[in-house]
């Protein structure tokens, strides 16, 4: 029987975390944490999240949504220092073995050759966690990631591209199913990869809520915009995924055999 796991995403509404270069913390928790739902939802995997939008939680709200109701919590978190400190950290209870943390971190590390600061653990007295995550949170084992340094010019790089920074996320993706117990299966490359040699075909839906782009061509500027999506709407075939300038489109064919070009960005589309 697979374990169940929470995924929290650090910070949030009134609180933003670590800042570095105009980018905030909890806006990227956010973004990785819904990603890792979205796919391990798909995987079968029995998973929540602490939050869904940029809302505020007190520590007690935070707790409640947590404690002994899952096996597994996963706190997503990036750090900042002075803009020289970098690298990728993960923190376990002292009550847990580092197994399933130092398994995160050198996944993270390995995928995203960024340094590997440490796996650990911080008391505020013998057998008591000073974060309240580990310390409050009782049965369930929680292992807070740091994924680096978002003040540290390469840090913040890396994570800036959107390919990696889901690189990054499937990485832990990978060793969260390997710590419940399903099997882990390649995102969508893979998909499309299979359906070509199936009768299967992959269907694409918006999930932004709002005027989703589509284009005539491979592109991102205003003048190649055919039209647009609103949530729910989409398109019945994907045909390819393509690398256009810094991001990644899915070339589409709509019922009239008539193809398009959309974003492949797991934030704005799913495919079903």
């Amino acid at each position: 029987m697979s374990k169940s796991i929470i995924i929290d995403a650090g910070h949030g509404g009134k609180d933003p975390g670590a800042m570095g270069f105009g980018e905030k913390e909890k806006d990227w928790a956010l973004e990785i944490s819904r990603y890792q739902f979205r796919r391990l939802n798909a995987l079968g995997a029995k998973v929540a999240l602490t939050r869904k939008e940029d809302t505020t939680l007190t520590p007690t709200e935070r707790v409640a949504r947590i404690k002994n109701q899952y096996d597994i919590c996963l706190s997503n978190h990036w750090n900042a220092f002075d803009s020289s400190a970098r690298g990728i950290e993960t923190i376990h209870s002292v009550r847990a073995k580092p197994t399933f943390a130092k398994d995160l971190a050198d996944r993270l590390a390995q995928c995203t050759q960024l340094p590997l600061r440490r796996v650990f653990n911080r008391a505020i007295s013998p057998g008591e966690d000073y974060y309240f995550l580990h310390r409050l949170t009782g049965r369930t084992e929680t292992v807070i990631i740091e994924y680096g340094f978002i003040d540290h010019p390469m840090d913040h790089a890396y994570y800036k591209n959107q390919k990696q920074f889901y690189t990054a996320a499937e990485a832990v993706i990978e060793g969260v199913c390997r710590k419940i117990g399903i099997a882990y299966k390649n995102p969508d490359e893979e998909s499309l990869k299979e359906s070509k040699n199936s009768s299967v075909q992959l269907k694409l839906e918006s999930i932004y809520d709002g005027k989703l782009r589509f284009y005539n061509r491979p592109s991102w500027k205003d003048a190649d915009v055919f039209g647009y999506l609103k949530i729910g709407q989409g398109f019945p075939k994907i045909i390819e995924k393509l690398t256009v300038g810094k991001g990644e489109q899915f070339k589409v064919e709509n019922s009239k055999g008539e193809t398009f070009y959309i974003t492949a960005h797991p934030k704005y589309v799913k495919i079903t």
